[in-house]
């Protein structure tokens, strides 16, 4: 399809930056995935179940099967959305696609056992679970260490760069640029390890959860343990507790992070763009770039405002599916199946977004003077000093006369200072300048990137297990 002709932006305007997500997201690897699962859970049936018929298969039955998935091909999807056409229901679509391959593949003895005594939900929510485990560990904790990375490179760069911290939009003391990004930095290395730290569900239980027909034609079989062995095999957690579908909850638990995420670098985005316009920092164009179709001066911050409206409107997205899909009627109804088929929207949203930002932070420019400068010119951020310097000494109404005398004249603080204290105390507070007043802002960014190492360093760990 021509991405001009699409219906969502995702897959036209910004088709190429998230074309890396079709490998988890796509109807083609929902198809490949689901195929995969069906014929994993074959070869277990016929090795534990009906390994009678072994004898009858070639040496290499097992290799021949998997080689079905392994080369899955769009042509394939095609082949399985023709017959899909036909009988309308997407897994036995699956099913009886994988029965003609084993036709073709000298296995017909297998055919009686494809999908035996499974529910299309058995196989779904196994998909889903996989492909969204990939997706965590292949696509989405890697772009999110960049990004890691990139905030803290620039917190250590500006360490020391003097900035003018505000509360309320209103000048309130001096901080640095590189402890401003290092709060950031920390907060987002801090769900990286939650998000690494999750565990996919999945099960396998029949048309409602109970394993009522396997039960009855093999009751030899412990099919409880059998479905959990079969999960875990596939690198899932298996979850005990289901109806014909799988509780949605440890999934919204993860999609929930995804949606935390997305607020906190969507407000990432909304400070670098308040600092830009206080013109503390500024995002350079590319070389060709237009940035105003009227206006040839301007150079906008573009790609920072595209990644704020992208974490917003993914944020929103997945706080409603996680919320959404923890209920379902009874032990089953459909109207599930469509809003999954949209994960990859709010997902694709989320890496658009990681990328555009870490393009913004490569192009930035720091204004360290204009930053010191703002500094210099509200010498009133010393009130704070000053009076706790006052009630250290003493003096218990020191707020209120600072307040008052900021107001009235504030060339009378030195004035009530050497009222006040010790002359030979005076010293240190005299001399202080509003850019020395910095408090511990250095020794936090060097400890919390501290800590960033000692998050990745586990998160690594995690990933050896």
């Amino acid at each position: 399809m021509d991405p001009l002709k699409s219906i969502t932006p995702i897959d036209g305007r910004y088709r190429e930056k998230v074309r890396l997500l079709e490998d988890y997201f796509s109807e083609y690897a929902f198809i490949k995935e689901r195929v995969r699962i069906e014929i994993e859970y074959l070869i277990k049936f016929i090795d534990e179940v009906e390994n009678s018929k072994i004898a009858s298969l070639p040496s290499d039955w097992k290799n021949v099967l998997c080689e079905v998935y392994q080369n899955f091909s769009i042509r394939d999807a095609e082949e399985v959305k023709e017959i899909e056409k036909t009988v309308g229901h997407d897994v036995f679509a699956i099913v009886r696609y994988l029965m003609e391959k084993v036709d073709k593949c000298g296995l017909t003895v297998l055919k009686p056992y494809l999908h035996i005594g499974l529910t299309s939900e058995d196989v779904n929510n196994l998909a889903y679970s996989l492909l969204m485990k990939k997706f965590n560990e292949e696509v989405l904790i890697p772009y999110l260490l960049k990004l890691v990375d990139e905030l803290s490179r620039l917190s250590l760069e500006n360490i020391n760069v003097v900035m003018l911290a505000r509360t309320h939009s209103v000048p309130a003391v001096p901080t640095t640029f590189g402890r401003f990004l290092v709060n950031y930095a920390y907060r987002v290395a801090k769900i990286v390890e939650e998000l690494s730290d999750i565990e996919f569900p999945g099960k396998i239980g029949g048309a409602i959860g109970d394993y009522n027909a396997l039960k009855f034609v093999y009751p030899e079989i412990d099919w409880i343990l059998f479905s959990k062995i079969f999960v875990e095999s596939l690198g899932l957690t298996y979850f005990p507790a289901f109806t014909q579908t799988l509780p949605h909850e440890q999934l919204s638990n993860y999609l929930m992070k995804i949606a935390l995420l997305d607020s906190i670098l969507s407000n990432l985005c909304r400070d670098l763009w308040m600092l830009s316009l206080i013109e503390y920092i500024s995002f350079q164009a590319g070389k060709h770039e237009v940035h105003s179709s009227t206006m040839p001066h301007k150079s906008n911050p573009i790609l920072l405002e595209n990644a704020e409206g992208a974490f917003d409107l993914s944020s929103e997205i997945l706080s409603y599916i996680s919320r959404r899909l923890l209920s379902s009627r009874l032990h089953r109804d459909l109207s599930d199946s469509i809003i999954k088929r949209f994960y990859g929207l709010p997902l694709s949203l989320t890496i658009l977004g990681i990328q555009n930002l870490t393009s913004s932070l490569n192009r930035l420019e720091i204004n360290k003077e204009r930053m010191l400068k703002d500094v210099e010119e509200h010498p009133e951020v010393l009130s704070e000093a000053y009076q706790v310097f006052l009630r250290r000494h003493g003096f218990p109404e020191a707020y209120e006369t600072i307040q008052r005398l900021l107001k009235e004249n504030p060339q009378k603080i030195r004035g009530e200072l050497e009222k006040r204290v010790p002359s030979e105390k005076l010293r240190e507070i005299i001399k202080l300048a509003p850019h020395e007043y910095l408090g511990e802002a250095e020794r936090i960014v060097k400890l919390l990137i501290r800590e960033i190492e000692e998050i990745k360093n586990r998160i690594h760990s995690l990933k050896l297990r």
